[in-house]
């Protein structure tokens, strides 16, 4: 019995006349990661002998093509948080500043909890110490003009 990976899950299980079948039909790319009882990994189909169409081997992809599974997709809390972050510092003080703090840890958690399907941890840990620093730098400013203020008063 045979299993292929579809929308970032696992299929099958399936026999080798169904996969091939799913192969040549064009239901998932050459590229579809596969696997079955003996194979030590997941492998492209176009890597498994096996899988020769009609007796064929299967024409393999041009270079640079990914697996089907793909690259996993960046945190939207992650992004805001860097940006927020960014722009606490050089415009929105504080209100950004905050936002960014709460965004990343709330990417982050999102990112562990997503157990390699969500990414963007650094765009998160970017967010973060924006936010962080922002709110450090423009909270000493506000300490340093009260403290001019009371010593002028």
């Amino acid at each position: 019995m045979w299993y292929y990976a579809k929308d970032g899950s696992r299929e099958g299980p399936v026999s080798l006349d169904e996969l091939r079948g799913i192969l040549g039909e064009n239901v998932v790319p050459l590229t579809t990661v596969v696997w079955t009882e003996g194979m030590d990994q997941w492998r492209p189909a176009y890597e498994v002998p096996e899988l020769g169409a009609g007796g064929g081997q299967l024409v393999q992809p041009s270079p640079g093509m990914g697996l089907s599974i793909g690259a996993p997709q960046s945190s939207g809390l992650a992004i805001a948080s860097m940006v927020l972050g960014i722009v606490g510092i050089l415009a929105v003080p504080i209100v950004c500043s905050i936002a960014a703090v709460i965004c990343g840890h709330m990417a982050r958690s999102q990112i562990r909890q997503g157990e390699g399907r969500v990414g963007g941890d650094g765009m998160a840990m970017t967010g973060l110490i924006t936010g962080y620093l922002g709110l450090v730098i423009y909270l000493a400013l506000i300490a340093i003009i009260i403290a001019m203020i009371v010593q002028m008063s």
